[in-house]
């Protein structure tokens, strides 16, 4: 992900995204935020669902029983579809994405 963030991070500016996470058990939240971090320094809106997006299951039948879980990911494909449906109106409408400026790095080591 640090290759494709990294260096091409301006070809994902302005497309919608969604993290989601599938653990046995623990470090959910952490692999979580770490996505999600590629996804806010590329300018890429940030789709959220009622809870952070993970399931939780040794093997899709026990994910299939992570009953929350699987709400979530519902929540956050109805949520996905809305988004894409209001992007997609926008177009309609002439509202235009917006316009990047070019990146400052600042040094403060001199």
């Amino acid at each position: 992900m640090d290759r494709v963030f990294y260096g091409r991070g301006k070809l994902f500016a302005n497309k919608p995204a969604a993290g989601i996470v599938s653990c046995r058990r623990g470090g959910a939240t952490a692999a979580f935020d770490q996505i999600n971090k590629y996804f806010s320094i590329s300018s890429m809106p940030i789709v959220t669902s009622q809870y952070w997006n993970m399931v939780h299951g040794n093997t899709p039948e026990e994910v299939k029983q992570d009953l929350e879980g699987m709400q979530t990911m519902r929540t956050l494909a109805n949520n996905m579809v809305w988004f894409l449906k209001c992007i997609e109106a926008g177009k309609k409408l002439g509202i235009n994405y917006p316009e990047n400026e070019n990146v400052i790095r600042t040094n403060f080591i001199k």
